[in-house]
């Protein structure tokens, strides 16, 4: 177990008000497993690729998963179970960026605002604060999520009903429900310690 924990803050970019999580986790956690961690705590259904880049979008250290895509450009990510989050933010207000669907292109900067001693009575992953609502998946990125906030907004708009129809109900862009996440992250945290890992493993 890491004897230090690493308290993010996960913003997603290009959305105002902001969307945004903050989590507790082990320093020494996996980035595969991180990428388990956000997408619980943002909401997110694991339905598309990711990566995390560390740098800048050119010319950052990119990590992901490792498949075979004869449609890629460039270097393929390096393997995201071969580094922890220790090692791309090893302190205080170092940053990376998690890239979630890349038709979609969910950009979020996560932040490391305190690097904090373990505790035995602290569980992690944990969820210590969550603003707003995660935008439905596939609605187009940041744009797409505006202009469907706009159409829900307006009960006249051409495309109202369609909207509603496709959302399978009401969508409350404020409404976050931090049990629900935590309940998510605590089922998470119980699979981890049935199946435990070092920092130097690479196993899934």
């Amino acid at each position: 177990m890491s004897q230090t924990l690493h308290h993010l803050k996960i913003s997603l970019n290009g959305i105002k008000p902001l969307i945004a999580r903050e989590v507790i986790v082990p320093s020494g956690l996996q980035l595969d497993r991180l990428h388990t961690v956000i997408q619980i705590a943002m909401g997110w259904t694991d339905s598309h690729m990711h990566e995390f880049i560390v740098g800048t979008m050119r010319d950052g250290v990119r990590y992901g998963m490792q498949i075979d895509d004869p449609f890629s450009f460039g270097p393929p990510a390096r393997n995201e179970k071969t580094a922890t989050l220790e090692k791309i933010a090893p302190a205080k207000g170092s940053r990376f960026l998690y890239w979630y669907d890349f038709g979609d292109d969910w950009y979020h900067t996560v932040v490391v605002r305190a690097i904090i001693p373990a505790a035995s009575d602290l569980p992690v992953p944990y969820c210590v604060k969550a603003a707003r609502a995660c935008p439905p998946e596939d609605c187009g990125g940041p744009w797409g999520y505006a202009n469907l906030l706009g159409v829900l907004a307006d009960a006249a708009h051409a495309d109202h009903e369609e909207m509603l129809e496709w959302l399978g109900g009401g969508f409350d862009p404020e409404e976050v429900d931090i049990e629900a996440i935590n309940a998510g992250l605590a089922t998470l945290g119980r699979r981890w310690k049935r199946t435990p890992r070092s920092g130097r493993q690479a196993s899934s």
